[in-house]
Order: structure tokens, then C-alpha cells, then sequence
């Protein structure tokens, strides 16, 4: 069984995107407004999650917003 890790961070979505250039599994519990975001579960998504939660992050703003915009609009089409 694979691990996941789950958030409903849409910044800190993008910031693993943009780290590891992976593309998460996007879920909505059925009733629920949010969405929720998943990656799988390893060394390299908990380093950043880590630099993410103490500030210390750097990336490239550019690609940053382009990830963080196509999971805006990938979560708006996701039906409940």
C-alpha cells in the first residue's frame, strides 16, 4: 500500500508541484465545497512541505504561478 499525503493548501499544492514536478490526485468528498489534494507519500513532498512550513522555500515565482492556477481550474471542474 502506498502512502499519501493529503492537503487542502492550494499554495502548498502548488509549491509541490513546482519542487517535484509531479501532478496530484484531486478528490471531493461528496457534500464537501473544498477539494482535496494528494501526492504520494515521500522524502522528497516532506522536504518541501517542511521548507514550505518554516518559510524557507524558494522557487521560481513564473512556474509557481502557473501551477497554482491550472489547480484552481482543475478543481473547479472537479464534480462532487
Amino acid at each position: 500500500m502506498t502512502r499519501s499525503t493529503s492537503t487542502k493548501d492550494i499554495d502548498l499544492c502548488a509549491a509541490i508541484m513546482t519542487a517535484t514536478d509531479r501532478i496530484p490526485s484531486i478528490l471531493r468528498q461528496s457534500g464537501q465545497a473544498l477539494v482535496s489534494f494528494e501526492f504520494k507519500d515521500n522524502e522528497e513532498t516532506r522536504a518541501v512541505i517542511m521548507a514550505y512550513a518554516t518559510g524557507e522555500l524558494m522557487q521560481p515565482v513564473k512556474r509557481f504561478a502557473a501551477c497554482r492556477a491550472w489547480l484552481y481550474r482543475q478543481a473547479r471542474g472537479v464534480k462532487a
